[in-house]
């Protein structure tokens, strides 16, 4: 008898592995089997799809904000911000490249009449948007993900700033601080409008 150990380093065991998972996946299934199986992984999206949200935690000055994940593409190292020549939106900082991609940079400090640190100790860019209508947001920290129950969104109270309210779905509640969930489609409606 001539078994293979793992550790012997002849892959044997990686074969008879290999072997057993083809089996596995060409082995018959039933209609009804697969019809259920799939009804089941669909549901299960669906379920936390609707009860919650993944969101991604920034900071811009005292402010912390969320955007939602399906809106926010990527996070990104800051990169140089050029002007754009005749522009004059108070908003469009300029244009930067981001992973060979040149892409608008909003001022989203001024557009929500925030104040950032003059100089953060990790800034990042979170690029939001579609592939077609990509914009770069400074921001002064980027926490990081965090699920939330949509249960525990609360509205925003009217003691924040008017900017800011015009923008924001809700609050969410984090450690003893409150974050700014941000309206994705009416924030990136609003930067595109600084492109015109």
């Amino acid at each position: 008898m001539n078994e293979q150990s793992p550790m012997n380093g002849d892959g044997g065991d990686a074969t008879s592995s290999r072997l057993a998972m083809d089996r596995l996946l060409e082995r018959p299934i039933s209609s009804a089997a697969l019809d259920e199986n799939t009804r089941l992984a669909a549901q299960r999206h669906e379920e936390v799809e609707a009860d919650e949200l993944t969101i991604l935690i920034t900071r811009i000055g005292d402010e912390w904000l969320g955007f939602d994940a399906r809106f926010a593409d990527r996070v990104h190292e800051p990169a140089i911000i050029r002007r754009v020549p005749h522009r004059n939106s108070e908003h469009l900082a300029g244009v930067a490249a981001v992973d060979g991609e040149i892409v608008p940079a909003a001022r989203l400090d001024l557009l929500l009449d925030l104040v950032r640190d003059t100089s953060p100790a990790e800034p990042r860019f979170v690029v939001v948007g579609p592939p077609d209508r990509r914009w770069a947001i400074p921001v002064d920290e980027v926490e990081g993900m965090v699920r939330v129950p949509r249960a525990m969104i609360i509205d925003p109270p009217t003691t924040i700033s008017a900017s800011l309210h015009r923008h924001t779905v809700g609050l969410i509640s984090l450690d003893g601080r409150l974050a700014a969930l941000l309206d994705s489609a009416r924030l990136l409606d609003l930067l595109d409008r600084g492109l015109r």
